[in-house]
């Protein structure tokens, strides 16, 4: 028995799999999540029209996926662009603004979004917030070497701050795919998204945040019943 959400998370999934087919691209990035997932899974449907793209993940466990679902998956040191590029996000505020980085890959997710010429995110209706950080704190991804320095700095600066945990399997940190340390941060004020990442990237040893400030083109919202499309205005 499906739940809404997991019946959003197809729709959604679906929609984005129809515009990728659409814009017809050659090197086709993914990224990380639930939602992700789902997408995945759905890609051996269009076999046939998939079969000469070229797939770039975000991380071990997508490439993985895809390559076992027989697609042609390549590194992303290898590549300068991205066609399109098909991601999650944890929380998106009205402006479009998200936050990301809830399975720990925030980092390669950024650099292939900002690779990316045209950039579509996939969520469901749960997703959505008034404001950023309404339900989930900001993942911070640092040097091991820097992790006291940040952290003092952080915690100087009023924030919220806890080193995420492994919770099963192994005992420890969690540490990325590019071995960064995750922390997660949540603010004790209301801010703007983008005067905070700038905050948050000035300390040495900050390797990237789970902020991501006018990035995407395109969100797909899935509801039980319905797909809504967000999209941004071009300026």
């Amino acid at each position: 028995m499906f739940s809404d959400v997991d019946i959003a998370k197809q729709k959604a999934a679906e929609e984005a799999l129809k515009r990728v087919l659409s814009l017809k691209p050659r090197i086709l990035g993914v990224g990380t999540g639930s939602t992700v997932d789902v997408f995945i899974d759905m890609l051996p449907r269009f076999e046939k029209e998939l079969r000469n793209v070229t797939f770039v993940c975000v991380s071990l466990y997508s490439a993985y996926r895809v390559a076992q679902k027989g697609f042609n998956v390549s590194q992303l040191s290898v590549v300068s662009e991205v066609d399109v590029y098909v991601d999650g996000a944890d929380e998106i505020d009205s402006n479009m603004n998200m936050i990301k980085g809830g399975g720990g890959a925030s980092t390669l997710e950024k650099i292939v979004a900002y690779a990316s010429r045209y950039k579509i995110f996939i969520v469901d209706y749960t997703k959505l917030v008034k404001r950023l950080g309404e339900k989930h704190s900001i993942p911070v991804e640092v040097l091991p070497e820097a992790l006291n320095v940040v952290y003092k700095k952080l915690k100087e600066l009023g924030f919220e701050v806890s080193i995420r945990m492994v919770k099963s399997g192994k005992y420890g940190f969690v540490v990325s795919d590019t071995r960064g340390v995750i922390l997660d941060v949540k603010p004790s004020t209301d801010f703007d998204p983008k005067e905070l990442e700038l905050i948050l990237k000035r300390i040495p040893g900050v390797v990237e945040t789970g902020l991501f400030v006018d990035m995407a083109d395109e969100i797909i919202v899935g509801y039980p019943d319905r797909v809504e499309v967000l999209r941004r205005i071009k300026t």
